[in-house]
């Protein structure tokens, strides 16, 4: 299978540029000649760990590893958190959630690159999170309520019988309350039967010590590289 570009347009409408995911691996010469004749762009691309091949091609075309993604896997049960409130978004706590979305975020690949910035970082998760409160993406929102106050969320997606936890937040005045471990019990319990995968970046140490402690278990890794055309 050989590299492929494709178009991101909802990634590239947020960020102001074109925006293209690639693909696949062994020969990058269509990659090459599409960076070439692309004057202003952003790349990315996730390659397995084991394909240092790969990583070694896509980097002599100028793409950098910014970060290491791992996936787990839930290997247990896990009983609901007590004295915690955790349920689907409610009307009038949009606004609340999505302040958590544009400033809770600090490991994402968008925050660990430079060249992104913190501003459209921040912009990215929030906008991602606004697919969900629309409706436009994934099967519902799981909020985390102190004091009847939004603290933090759980973005779940569904496919093909397996439920991964997108995106998950909690607001950092918040933090060492228990709300994570609610929000990921919340939704172990709601997707019981089904697979249930959660995705994080090497460099969040305290999400995988989390993962790990509910009884998520390794299952693959992956290198994401970034390459912005024109810079």
């Amino acid at each position: 299978m050989r590299f492929a570009v494709h178009g991101d347009p909802w990634l590239a409408e947020v960020m102001r540029r074109p925006v293209f995911r690639v693909d696949g691996t062994g020969d990058p010469s269509v990659v090459a000649a599409h960076v070439a004749a692309q004057q202003h762009g952003f790349y990315f691309a996730k390659v397995a760990t084991d394909q240092i091949d790969d990583v070694g091609a896509l980097s002599r075309l100028g793409f950098t590893v910014v970060d290491t993604n791992v996936a787990f896997e839930l290997t247990r049960e896990l009983a609901p958190v007590a004295d915690i409130d955790v349920g689907e978004i409610a009307p009038g706590e949009e606004d609340a959630v999505l302040d958590i979305a544009g400033s809770a975020f600090r490991y994402s690949r968008f925050h660990l690159d430079p060249a992104v910035g913190l501003p459209l970082a921040h912009q990215i998760k929030r906008a991602w999170i606004e697919n969900y409160v629309r409706r436009k993406r994934g099967d519902t929102l799981l909020v985390a309520r102190h004091a009847g106050t939004p603290c933090g969320f759980l973005a779940p997606i569904t496919a093909h019988g397996t439920a991964v936890i997108d995106l998950v937040a909690v607001a950092p005045a918040t933090h060492g309350r228990g709300l994570g471990s609610a929000l990921v019990a919340a939704f172990a319990n709601r997707y019981r039967g089904m697979r249930r995968i959660v995705g994080t970046q090497i460099a969040n140490v305290p999400s995988i010590r989390l993962y790990t402690k509910l009884g998520f278990v390794l299952e693959k890794s992956q290198y994401v590289l970034h390459l912005h055309a024109g810079s």
